[in-house]
């Protein structure tokens, strides 16, 4: 199944994996974790209610750089537009694949992509917040010694 082929994934990639199963126990789990990337089953709204869960996700400050992929269907007739997904918080959605490859590759495009940079802002937000706090004079010049930041 679907979680299987994340799990193997990340097995082969040499990822950490969490599995909860129980919507109650995502948020308890992304908040001891702090998981750079949660996959979120949206294949059954009757069972989970994947939309809420990724709101209660991303109403924590911890979230900001987190990576929310949702799993949905496969349908046959006009794909549908995204920006419902994106407005409850969402960053990616995946076609349902439970092929260990087809999730492999999902979860590197995922780590060379949207993990790095979120990292790398995490990193420049970092910066900003010490430099905004610093009480020495501090600026930033480009190559050619023009200004790009001054505190």
């Amino acid at each position: 199944n679907q979680c299987n082929g994340f799990c193997r994934a990340c097995e082969k990639a040499g990822f950490k994996c969490t599995v909860t199963k129980e919507a109650q126990a995502v948020l308890a789990c992304f908040l001891d974790k702090h998981h750079d990337i949660i996959i979120i089953d949206h294949r059954n709204p009757g069972q989970l209610d994947a939309e809420a869960l990724c709101r209660s996700i991303r109403s924590s400050k911890l979230s900001e750089n987190t990576v929310i992929v949702g799993v949905v269907r496969r349908v046959d007739k006009e794909e549908l537009s995204v920006m419902p997904f994106i407005a409850a918080g969402f960053t990616r959605r995946y076609v349902e694949n439970p092929s260990i490859m087809a999730c492999y590759n999902e979860l590197l495009q995922l780590e060379f992509g949207e993990v790095r940079s979120q990292l790398k802002l995490r990193a420049c937000n970092s910066v900003f917040t010490a430099l905004e706090k610093s009480q020495e004079a501090i600026e930033i010049t480009s190559e050619d010694h023009i200004i790009q930041y001054a505190n």
